[in-house]
């Protein structure tokens, strides 16, 4: 089972920089998120094609409206 944590070591886990990723030009961190988009096959079949980016608030936009 599972060790509980308490509220305090969440929050300091949680504000610890430790294995993040900062983007210099923002200084806000880098996630790492799953895109999913179209890929023809065949003429009028498609499949899923998936893809990773990394995302922070200076490429948001670019990603969300693309």
């Amino acid at each position: 089972m599972a060790k509980k944590r308490t509220f305090a070591a969440k929050l300091a886990h949680e504000i610890g920089t430790e294995g993040k990723h900062l983007c210099p030009n923002c200084n806000i961190e880098i996630k790492r998120v799953k895109l999913i988009l179209n890929k023809k096959t065949e003429p009028g079949k498609w499949a899923p094609q998936y893809g990773f980016k990394n995302l922070c608030k200076c490429n948001e936009d670019e990603l969300y409206n693309s």
